[in-house]
Parts: structure tokens; C-alpha cells; sequence
């Protein structure tokens, strides 16, 4: 084993040779013994996906990929924004760059990662895939609209789990959409309230920005995007808090207390989301 060589740098490597060289897993593991337990399932985890993928990325991408995501990990330790929810640092790094080569190539497999369960193998890639969306969306209320879905979606697991009496799985996809609220309000406080849209004269047959204290206009395009996220929450307040305490007809009492503890949070935290786009 090369001493002093960092995780990341190692699995890079393994990857690299797995992907690009056609090594096999076992060629990897023989390199690096002591690093043998933690990198096994993150190469086997790589290979599946390249095979279900058929693809054969160039250089230049494998370069762009890795870039992107080293930045994207060091802005998320600089700004404390959350991180792929359960996995430790060189789990995301590794699932992250495989997940954003295959989004890139239409896979099938990250298209039927959209469908699983947080007691399924693919979930998460799911969630890998959120956080690359994320991390594309340059936006404030593009991010907004995605925590919104990814909050409908978490609901949906809560409930699943719940049935299935997955009392540990409801609190921690609990905790998730605790976080996707939270995010959502976080990101509409970065832009202050904004005023009523204000109409050009008539003869300019155009509507002038919706204008924001400070200064900072607000397209009508951008008025209309919160707007419909109004909305999309409004009806989420209602329905997700709703849809969990339905859940709880149908839970087994080791779930309840879990459950119990998620529709408070979705409702606090639906309570602050509103707060914000007032």
C-alpha cells in the first residue's frame, strides 16, 4: 500500500481502472489490502451500474465529473449544507460521480432508482440523484421547487415504512423531510419579500419586474415560479401532514411513535415554509 495516499485518491484510482482499464475488482483490492473492506462494495456498486449502463465515458468527462463533484463537496463543507443524508464524505464522492455519469447517459438504472424504497438497494442512488439535480440547478427557486418534490416523494416513504412497521426507516426519512422544509425556507429568505408587480404604462403593452426591497428586480417569470411554489406548498401543508396521520390507522404500534414524530415536524415545518413566502 502506497502510505499517506488519501481514500478518495485511492478509490479514484480503483475506479479508474475498473471502468476505464477493464481491471477487475479483485486486480483493486490486491493493490490496496488494508482499504480492501471499504472499497469492495463501492467497485462492486460501480461495475453493476456500468454494465446496466453499457457506457464507456471519455477522458475529458471522467475529468469534468470528478471536478464538478470535488467542488460540489467542498462548497457543501464550506456553506453547512446538509450532505447525502446517512452516507459518510467518500460514500457520496464515489456513488456521486458514478450516478451523475449515468444521468448523463440515460440510464435505465438511475431511472428505476426514482421508484425505490429506503429498504431497497437502489435508494441511494435516489438520493444521489437528488443532490446532483441540486447541484445543477443554479437558481434559489429552482432548488425551492426541487426540496418541494423531494418532500412529496419523502412522504410517500414515510408512509410505506410506516405500514411495514420499519419504525427505524420512518424516523430517519422523517428527519430527511425535516431537512427538505428547512432548506426550502432557507433559500426563500435569501430573497427578500417581494412588492405587487408593477405595470409599464399602457402604450409599452409590457409588464415592468416585480420589484424587491433593495433594489433587485424580480422578473415576471420568476414571480410566476414562486407563485406556483406557493401553491405546490400550500396544497403540500395540507396534504402531507393529512396523508401521515392516515398512515397511522394503518401502522403497527412499533411505528406509531416515529410516525407520530414526522407529522409534528411536517407540520412545523410546513409552518415555516409559509412563513417565508409570505
Amino acid at each position: 500500500m502506497r502510505k499517506g495516499k488519501k481514500f478518495d485518491s485511492i478509490l479514484d484510482e480503483c475506479l479508474e481502472h475498473l471502468l476505464v482499464k477493464g481491471e477487475t475488482i479483485e486486480q483493486c483490492l490486491k493493490s490496496y489490502p488494508e482499504q480492501a473492506t471499504e472499497l469492495k462494495p463501492l467497485l462492486q456498486t460501480a461495475l453493476k451500474a456500468k454494465n446496466a449502463s453499457v457506457i464507456q465515458p471519455r477522458p475529458e468527462f471522467r475529468v469534468r465529473a470528478r471536478y464538478q463533484f470535488r467542488s460540489a463537496l467542498r462548497e457543501v463543507e464550506t456553506k453547512g449544507k446538509p450532505r447525502f443524508s446517512g452516507w459518510q464524505p467518500r460514500w457520496a464522492t464515489a456513488i456521486a460521480i458514478i450516478v451523475l455519469i449515468l444521468l448523463l447517459a440515460g440510464s435505465s438504472i438511475v431511472v428505476a432508482s426514482g421508484n425505490s424504497m429506503p429498504d431497497e438497494p437502489l435508494y441511494p442512488m435516489k438520493l444521489a440523484t437528488e443532490q446532483i439535480r441540486l447541484k445543477l440547478t443554479p437558481a434559489e427557486l429552482g432548488k425551492a421547487q426541487l426540496y418541494a418534490s423531494f418532500a412529496d416523494k419523502r412522504v410517500l416513504e414515510i408512509t410505506r415504512m410506516a405500514k411495514e412497521g420499519r419504525a427505524e426507516l420512518v424516523e430517519r426519512t422523517a428527519q430527511r423531510l425535516d431537512t427538505h422544509l428547512a432548506m426550502i425556507a432557507s433559500l426563500l429568505s435569501v430573497q427578500e419579500k417581494e412588492t405587487e408587480v408593477m405595470m409599464a404604462p399602457p402604450a409599452a403593452r409590457a409588464p415592468a419586474p416585480v420589484e424587491k426591497a433593495g433594489g433587485k428586480p424580480l422578473s415576471t417569470k420568476q414571480a410566476n415560479r414562486r407563485a406556483r411554489l406557493r401553491a405546490a406548498v400550500a396544497h403540500y401543508a395540507i396534504y402531507h401532514p393529512a396523508a401521515l396521520r392516515a398512515a397511522l390507522d394503518k401502522a403497527p404500534e412499533s411505528a406509531k411513535p416515529a410516525l407520530r414524530r414526522a407529522i409534528t415536524r411536517s407540520v412545523a415545518g410546513y409552518e415555516q415554509v409559509l412563513k417565508a413566502l409570505e
